[in-house]
């Protein structure tokens, strides 16, 4: 598990820019534009979230947490009852939201065993900010799985 506050943070600013990457390749894959702008949108936010991350960094986690809010939400929890699926080549918007919703959670997940083991105060909000910000992907992903996916069957 990681412990130190610089090593968090440094990994979650590697996973935003992933995250970054797969949104940016998933625009390109589809055809669709308003599922484009829900990718472009996705990559941008976590664009913000990486610079969020770099702030923290910069600034000191305690400096950066005085402003930072951080919201409640529900899961839809749609995405635990989809298998994995696959991007490549060949992949269909269905592949591609649900790879999607997989990442968001998994993401989500990372940062929830990240908060047990936190004993920081503020560390403790950084990671619950993420979170939330990770499950708020998701969800957007879902009710657009629910939109496009089972409208067309």
């Amino acid at each position: 598990m990681i412990n130190d506050v610089e090593e968090i943070l440094r990994t979650a600013k590697q996973i935003e820019e992933s995250s970054y990457n797969f949104y940016t390749t998933a625009e390109e894959m589809v055809s669709t534009p308003h599922i484009k702008e829900q990718m472009r949108d996705l990559a941008d936010q976590e664009k913000i979230h990486k610079q969020k991350i770099e702030e923290i960094m910069g600034k000191g986690v305690e400096e950066v947490t005085k402003g930072l809010i951080v919201e409640h939400i529900q899961d839809m929890k749609l995405g635990d009852y989809l298998l994995p699926s696959r991007i490549d080549s060949k992949a269909d918007i269905q592949d591609i939201l649900i790879t999607a919703i997989k990442r968001e959670d998994l993401t989500h997940q990372f940062y929830q065993k990240l908060l047990k083991g936190a004993k920081n105060d503020d560390l403790r909000k950084v990671l619950e900010f993420l979170s939330i910000e990770e499950l708020k992907h998701k969800n957007k992903l879902q009710f657009l799985y629910d939109d496009i996916v089972y409208q067309e069957n």
